[in-house]
């Protein structure tokens, strides 16, 4: 049986941090030095930055970086990601071009739930009572 350890466990910084000390978050020049020395001798660098990019955090050290460093890598991800979100290539509605009812799959007929499913706004408004095929 293989345990993954989550990168955190490894982290330089694990057990440091007290309600007294937190160079971290500290925003002096002093704890920024602090904490960046304990970033180079950390095996984690890579993952701790990684995870601070794709969750957008804006204050602290993470992975040696500091808040202004982070704030230009948080914006140059985010320029690099797709905002179409269409469905991936392997998701099996992905090929479908329209919905059961045969309206179109596009951008204005197109409506992302919060849990990611694609949803028809034409059928979401008939079911709704106001649809536009009215007889």
């Amino acid at each position: 049986m293989r345990v993954d350890t989550y990168w955190r466990d490894l982290a330089a910084c694990k057990g440091l941090v007290t309600a007294d000390y937190d160079p971290f978050f500290a925003a002096t020049d002093d704890g920024n030095r602090d904490a960046k020395t304990i970033c180079a001798t950390c095996p984690v660098t890579d993952p701790c930055l990684a995870f601070a990019v794709r969750t957008g955090q804006l204050w602290g050290i993470w992975g040696g970086k500091t808040p202004e460093e982070l704030r230009l890598l948080i914006a140059l991800d985010r320029r690099g990601r797709p905002r179409d979100r269409r469905a991936p290539a392997g998701h099996p509605n992905a090929s479908k071009t329209h919905c059961k009812r045969g309206h179109p799959f596009d951008a204005a007929n197109t409506y992302y739930a919060p849990d990611g499913q694609r949803r028809c706004r034409t059928c979401l408004r008939e079911a709704q009572g106001g649809g536009s095929d009215a007889a």
